[in-house]
């Protein structure tokens, strides 16, 4: 607190002004020409005075040298005032006050800054906070113990506090900031009162005034959830202002893209149905759906509307379509006009007139017409003139060498400047992943039709390094450390970056399985758009049999190529081929050649062992070995999915023909057909995904091999296949029941997921097939029971961080006796979608 005789010089101070007033104004009664001539001299400021309040934090020069006025200065309060601004400025003093007196000869004024340093804040408390701890409380607070006290950061702190109730549901919590400061000492404390109120949760949410739409598929479309089982997962069931307000903006979008123009959200209401349960009415007014009524074009003198029209091009998934998405008698969605002014603008830029751009030189006009529900639609064209190419200039690639990005350009110096392949340039720029912003744009030159390309660049970090951990119900528990680089260049030393190669470098090491590779690739080979991939690797395999363990080690060398550029839809088409060498070795496991037979002594005797019987068959034995593999393997791959990662439409066919010995060499002749299938529909409602897969295959020995060696034939089972049964179980067995694998296969998948909460997916499945002994041989029955082998169940999907993971649960239906059918059978691995 103050002293009481600051506050007495303060009233005081109140009536300095009617005194200077009365002793310098003169009577008032006098004329405006006699007041002036009698008017005393102006007051002046005689002195300046500083005195601190509590301890001496700043130097007396400091506060001077903020401080405007002067001695000698007339006397202003503006310019005291500044100078309290001034002082508060600095960030040093927490209180500032400025007395004034009139010197004892009556000739001046005397001021005197009284300044106190911000107090040391030396203590925060917490008061009131039930619900949650106070070390969780804290880290909202940036205020620290021993730093300067900010009053306005502790404002902000307690505001940090509220809203991190509010978000947990205590929406009507109220905190506040308490200050004690001790200005002898020049320290501070703080207390945070908080107080709390019920948590509230959303009980229910409600639309009044729709009829179009369900209110199930409103409540898709906004966030605003009410609670439910799984809300301490997914945070639904808590009100957000700012979902509220993004909800606003997504039933707008939503209605208008229905077509909906004049569709209005009246009011968003919030109500207690209790003090812990909330309702929220998005309380609508939907209007009726408009129709595009008449399509003009106007202005275009150089290419007649027929011809827009017909030269406009969109592609819907496989289709080519033609013409505008809008046309008369069609439902008007503002989502699908923008699509047409961009369709109009690539019709006149493939041309070379680039400078048809909305809204400058393409004005698209919506004419409403209330009375009948529709929208005339009106586009007004200035055409310009043809541009070409004059040059193209590359800025921002400190890194990644010139001839990389324009490898990738769709355009070329001398070229009509066709903004649809410029388009395609940036976006395949986009796609090596080597930059975080690329920029296209026309430069003028001093001929009017001619135009430079600047393609502006901003490179980002293309090096990776990784170490982590995994487990799958094939692997186990296993390890990685990885080490990459995507924008590799092996000609560049000491840093090897800007070539435009790629370098992967991977050891993983496991309770099962040791895995060790390198990988180049040359996305360029020979200067064409041919992929160059070699890869070198060491496998040693645990998880394929308890009898034996597999080891390949060898090199491959590929070469993949689209094929967009040779034929219509050739974009959706890749071809490879490859060759590789590769040594195998199957190495049984001694302590389990020999399986223990017991004989019983008689009672109160036991058992002793009295000789021991083969588990591994002949047929497997003959098996044991390494084995040089030479072989060569083509594929085609047809792929038009709308996502790699969680595709809902499109397919997938992949054919693979291999070639092994023979003109080759190595040791084992064998080749091998396979064709692997995969089809995606949307659900019966939103989000929800059918997956069909399907695949069938066949290898056959030839040659010197009687046989496909063991470890090139056909299994069935585990996570990828037949879920319901252990891995690689499902197929021909010998005579002690041990999986050997087969010549020829067939494979069939069906799988329904729908999305549950954000970032999780539900799936059930149905799995079948078989494998059989030899090649082109697809009996209707095989030497066991069963044609076939089944299994159904059901599976979670997660969308983590680390990337997708899967989780299922399968019971085998239809299986042969040696394959323990038991209560079900849980597969765990990455990937929403199963491997190829």
């Amino acid at each position: 607190m103050f002293p009481r005789s600051w506050l007495g010089q303060c009233r005081a101070l109140l009536c300095l002004p009617l005194s200077l007033a009365a002793a310098w104004l003169g009577p008032a009664s006098l004329g405006q020409a006699d007041r002036q001539a009698e008017r005393p001299p102006e007051p002046t400021i005689q002195s300046i005075e500083v005195r601190h309040m509590g301890p001496r934090a700043v130097s007396d020069d400091l506060v001077r040298a903020n401080i405007r006025v002067k001695a000698g200065d007339p006397y202003s309060k503006l310019n005291i005032d500044d100078d309290v601004r001034n002082l508060y400025a600095t960030g040093y003093f927490f209180n500032i006050r400025v007395t004034q007196a009139i010197t004892p000869e009556g000739d001046g004024v005397a001021l005197v800054y009284f300044v106190q340093a911000r107090p040391t804040l030396s203590d925060i408390r917490y008061d009131g906070n039930d619900r949650f701890s106070t070390r969780k409380v804290s880290k909202k607070v940036l205020s620290k113990v021993g730093q300067p006290l900010d009053e306005a950061q502790l404002f902000r702190d307690a505001q940090e506090i509220q809203k991190t109730y509010e978000k947990s549901g205590y929406l009507k919590t109220r905190v506040r900031h308490v200050l004690n400061i001790d200005e002898n000492a020049g320290r501070g404390t703080v207390t945070f009162e908080i107080e709390e109120s019920p948590k509230q949760r959303i009980h229910r949410v409600q639309f009044p005034g729709h009829a179009e739409f369900k209110e199930r598929k409103l409540r898709k479309v906004v966030k605003t959830r009410r609670r439910w089982a799984f809300s301490w997962l997914t945070g639904s069931g808590r009100l957000k202002e700012e979902v509220i307000e993004e909800d606003r903006e997504r039933l707008n979008d939503f209605y208008r893209n229905e077509g909906y123009i004049d569709f209005e959200l009246q009011d968003i209401d919030v109500r207690e149905i209790d003090p812990k349960r909330l309702e929220v009415d998005f309380v609508i007014e939907e209007g009726r759906p408009y129709q595009v009524g008449s399509l003009t074009f106007e202005g275009n003198q150089l290419f007649s509307t027929n011809d827009i029209l017909s030269g406009l091009r969109r592609r819907e998934g496989t289709r080519s379509l033609t013409g505008l998405n809008l046309t008369p008698g069609e439902t008007f969605k503002p989502r699908e006009h923008t699509r047409d002014i961009e369709l109009i603008e690539d019709f006149y830029g493939a041309r070379g007139y680039i400078d048809v751009q909305f809204p400058s030189t393409l004005e698209a006009v919506r004419i409403p017409n209330t009375a009948d529900n529709t929208i005339d639609l009106a586009y007004r064209i200035t055409e310009g003139t043809q541009s070409y190419i004059e040059k193209i200039e590359i800025k921002g690639n400190t890194k990644t060498k010139d001839r990389v990005i324009r490898r990738e350009l769709a355009v070329a110096p001398g070229e009509i400047f066709n903004t649809v392949r410029v388009k395609i340039s940036t976006n395949r720029l986009y796609q090596l992943q080597y930059f975080s912003k690329v920029d296209a744009r026309p430069e003028d030159t001093e001929v009017p039709t001619r135009r430079n390309l600047v393609i502006g660049v901003e490179e980002q970090n293309t090096g990776n390094f990784s170490i982590g951990a995994g487990f799958s119900s094939v692997d186990n528990l296993v390890g990685f450390v990885e080490m990459s680089q995507g924008n590799f260049d092996i000609g560049n030393p000491p840093y090897f970056t800007g070539g435009g190669q790629k370098l992967r470098l991977r050891a993983q090491v496991g309770t099962r399985r040791q895995d060790y590779l390198i990988t180049f690739i040359e996305p360029w080979f020979l200067n064409q758009r041919l992929a160059l991939e070699v890869d070198l690797y060491h496998r040693d395999f645990q998880f394929l049999s308890s009898l034996y363990d597999e080891t390949r080690t060898g090199a491959r060398i590929g070469l993949t190529k689209s094929l967009g550029d040779l034929f219509r839809y050739g974009e959706f088409f890749r071809a490879g081929i490859a060759y590789t060498i590769e040594s195998v070795k199957l190495d049984f496991n001694d302590a389990d050649l020999l399986a223990p037979v017991f004989r019983e002594e008689g009672p109160g005797h036991g058992s002793s062992i009295v000789t021991g019987r083969p588990r591994v068959s002949p047929e497997l034995a003959q098996e044991e070995g390494r084995r040089l593999v030479s072989k060569v393997t083509g594929s085609l791959v047809f792929d038009t999915r709308n996502s790699a990662i969680l595709a809902n439409r499109g397919q997938r066919i992949e054919l693979i023909g291999e070639v092994a010995g023979g003109v080759f060499g190595g040791d084992t002749d064998f080749y091998r057909l396979e064709m692997r299938g995969a089809q995606y529909f949307p659900g019966f409602d939103e989000g929800h995904i059918i997956e069909i897969l399907g695949r069938i295959g066949v290898s056959e020995a030839y040659g010197d091999s009687p046989r496909v060696p063991l470890f090139d034939r056909f299994f069935l089972g585990g996570l990828y296949t037949l879920r319901g049964f252990r891995y690689r179980d499902v197929g021909p067995v010998d005579e002690n029941n041990e999986p050997i694998g087969g010549s020829t296969y067939w494979f069939g998948s069906v799988e329904y997921s729908i999305p549950v909460i954000e970032r999780v997916r539900f799936a059930a499945f149905y799995d079948i097939g078989m494998v059989y002994y030899d090649p082109y041989s697809f009996d209707l029955r095989t030497p066991s029971k069963h044609a076939y082998n089944d299994s159904w169940g059901i599976g979670i999907r997660l969308n983590l961080p680390i990337g997708p993971l899967r989780l299922d649960y399968a019971f085998p239906l239809t299986a042969e006796d040696y394959n323990d059918r038991g209560s079900g059978r849980f597969q765990f691995g990455v990937g929403y979608h199963r491997e190829f």
